[in-house]
C-alpha cells in the first residue's frame, strides 16, 4: 500500500514538474520574442518584389558589342534586359523608353556604362532627377551607384546641378534673342532656320572647344556643316 501511494505521489510530482517545465518555456519563448523582435524588414525582405531592369545599346557595327552587354547584365541578375541597336545621337530610344515604363518605386535600372542610355551631361541630369523624385534607382558595372545606400546629399547634389543646366540654358536663350533684336535693326535676316536645341549647341560649343573638326562634329551631331558653322559663329557673337 506504501509502495502505490509512494507511485502515486512521485505521478503527480512528475506531471506538476512537466507543467511546469513547459510554463517556463513558453515565458522564456515569448520573452525572446519581444527582445529580439525587428522593428523593420531585412533588406532581403524589401527587395523581395524589386526589379532590376538592364539596358543595353550598341551601333550597328557593334553587335558582338550589344550580346556582351546583355550577357553581362543577365549574369547580374536582371529580371528583363531591354537592347537595341541604334545610335547615341538619337534622342529617341524605344527600348529605353520601354525600361523606364516598366520601372517603378524601389526598382534599379543597370547599365553596363552611363553612355549606353544618356546622350550627354545634361540629359544624365536631368533623366537622374527625375529616378530619384520617382524613388527609382541606377547603377553601372563601371561603378556608377544611386541607391538606398548612397549618401542622402545625393539627390540635392543632383537638383543643384540641373538648376545649373537650366541657367546655362536659360542665360545661352536669352542671349540669343538679344541677338536677334540686334539683326533685326541691322536688317539681318533672322528668319527660315530650323531651330537647334540649347542643348545641342551646348553639345557642339564644347566638341569644339575640344578640338574637334566641323565633319567630326557633323558626325557625332547629325547636324548640316553650315549648321555647325552658324552656331559656332553665333556663340562668337555672343561673346562679344
Amino acid at each position: 500500500m506504501n509502495i502505490l501511494l509512494f507511485c502515486y505521489k512521485s505521478m503527480f510530482f512528475l506531471v506538476l514538474l512537466i507543467k511546469f517545465i513547459s510554463i517556463i518555456k513558453n515565458i522564456i519563448k515569448r520573452t525572446l520574442s519581444k527582445i529580439f523582435k525587428r522593428g523593420k524588414l531585412l533588406l532581403s525582405e524589401k527587395n523581395r518584389n524589386k526589379k532590376l531592369i538592364g539596358y543595353a545599346r550598341a551601333i550597328d557595327s557593334e553587335g558582338e558589342s550589344l550580346k556582351e552587354q546583355i550577357d553581362k547584365l543577365n549574369e547580374l541578375g536582371c529580371n528583363v534586359v531591354f537592347s537595341e541597336i541604334i545610335s547615341i545621337n538619337e534622342n529617341f530610344k524605344p527600348e529605353l523608353a520601354k525600361a523606364f515604363r516598366l520601372l517603378s518605386s524601389g526598382d534599379e535600372l543597370v547599365l553596363t556604362k552611363l553612355d549606353r542610355a544618356f546622350n550627354s551631361k545634361s540629359d544624365f541630369i536631368t533623366i537622374m532627377c527625375k529616378l530619384y523624385d520617382d524613388g527609382i534607382n541606377l547603377k553601372t558595372l563601371s561603378g556608377f551607384s544611386s541607391s538606398e545606400n548612397s549618401p542622402k546629399d545625393f539627390h540635392s547634389i543632383f537638383k543643384v546641378l540641373n538648376e545649373l543646366e537650366k541657367l546655362e540654358s536659360d542665360n545661352l536663350s536669352e542671349k540669343k534673342r538679344e541677338m536677334n533684336k540686334k539683326r533685326k535693326i541691322i536688317g539681318d535676316n533672322c528668319g527660315g532656320r530650323p531651330k537647334i536645341s540649347p542643348l545641342k549647341e551646348s553639345l557642339v560649343m564644347r566638341l569644339r572647344g575640344e578640338g574637334f573638326s566641323y565633319r567630326s562634329i557633323r558626325s557625332q551631331t547629325g547636324l548640316a556643316l553650315s549648321t555647325i558653322r552658324r552656331i559656332i559663329i553665333d556663340s562668337q557673337l555672343i561673346k562679344q
